[in-house]
Parts: structure tokens; sequence; C-alpha cells
């Protein structure tokens, strides 16, 4: 199964950081579910993550709703990952391999390996893109000449 809690974060994360540049102060977790297409719940737990990771502020209410807790450009998609997955790696090994021979002893260990290092290298990558950085890449696509499906 796809584990869908960092692209589910980094689009509410991006809607955000749109709203915010065109001068919306908060976007409600319904609104942000809507847009998304997930689970209103989903969306929840992950707006309680990033806010107890220090990326969103929350506010109650009828006017209430979450916004940025900082700029844009100070916060690193690798932020936004390690708050909607937590220290999980980028794959989980299976641990149900009977062992029958040298690859199934060692293929969970070897997995793990493979894992950390993949892991790490995606850290590293998401690290070097600000949310900044990933709304002006999204606005240049938007501009580029193309078919692009539009749903208003």
């Amino acid at each position: 199964m796809n584990d869908v809690r960092f692209p589910t974060a980094l689009q509410a994360m991006l809607s955000l950081a749109l709203a915010h540049a065109s001068g919306v102060a908060r976007l409600s977790s319904a609104k942000l579910a809507a847009g998304t297409g997930t689970h209103p719940t989903l969306m929840r737990r992950l707006l309680r993550d990033l806010v107890d990771a220090g990326l969103l502020v929350a506010s109650k209410g009828r006017d209430g709703g979450v916004a940025l807790a900082r700029p844009a450009v100070k916060i690193t998609l690798a932020d936004i990952h390690a708050a909607a997955t937590g220290d999980k790696g980028l794959w989980r090994p299976r641990e149900d391999i009977p062992h029958r021979c040298v690859v199934s002893t060692h293929m969970t260990e070897y997995f793990e390996k493979v894992d950390a290092e993949a892991t790490a290298a995606a850290r590293a990558a998401l690290r070097r893109r600000s949310l900044a950085d990933a709304l002006a890449d999204i606005r240049k696509m938007d501009r580029a000449p193309g078919i692009r499906v539009i749903d208003r």
C-alpha cells in the first residue's frame, strides 16, 4: 500500500503557502481535505502533526483554521516529510520470510540497509528544497505551454 501522508501533507502546505501569498490568513481543515481529496480525519491528523512539528499554527472557532508558522522559505520539504511520516524509512522490509536459504535468511537485514541508504538520499534531496521553492516550481509548471486539465 502506498503511503500518502507525505504527498498529502505537502499539498496542504503548498495550498497554505499559496493562500498566504494571496493574502489569505488561514485555511480550514475541511477546505484542505476537499482540496486534496482526502478524508477529513486524515487531514486533521496530518495538520496536528504539522502543528506539533512547529510548521503550522492553528486557531479554533468559526474563523479558525491553520496557517504557516514561519515563512515558506524557512520550511524544507524534509521538515514536512519528517512531520508527516516520523522517522520511518521509505519502505518496510518483509519480516515474514521463512529462512530457507542464504537469501531468505538475510533478506530483511539487507533490505534494511538498502532502505537506510535510500532514505538518507531522499531526505538530503528534500532538505535542499524549501516550500517556497516548491511553490515557485509549481507556478512555473502552470505557465508552461501544454495541455492541462483544470477543475475549478
